[in-house]
């Protein structure tokens, strides 16, 4: 399910259960309490997978950079070293 619809399901969940309660005039500030938390969750979860991505492309990247130049670094080395040997 797509993350924006399952901000906007959520909401609406605790928006239905909120307005009855508060049409009655029931206490509303445990239903705010309760349902604080899940509207948090729900949208950090959105941005957690956001940031674990753009993570994960960093550090793709910052590896594949890292490899070549290695690898380039020891290929120098290995040729500076038979160059010196055989001078």
């Amino acid at each position: 399910m797509n993350d924006k619809l399952m901000q906007v399901l959520v909401f609406a969940i605790c928006v239905a259960g909120y307005v009855p309660l508060a049409m009655t005039g029931k206490a509303t500030a445990e239903y705010v309490t309760l349902i604080g938390p899940v509207l948090a969750v729900v949208i950090l979860k959105t941005h957690l997978g956001q940031q674990d991505e753009t993570l994960t492309k960093i550090q793709e990247q910052t590896n594949g950079v890292l490899d070549r130049r290695i690898k380039d670094g020891v290929k120098a080395a290995l040729a500076e070293r038979e160059g010196t040997v055989t001078d």
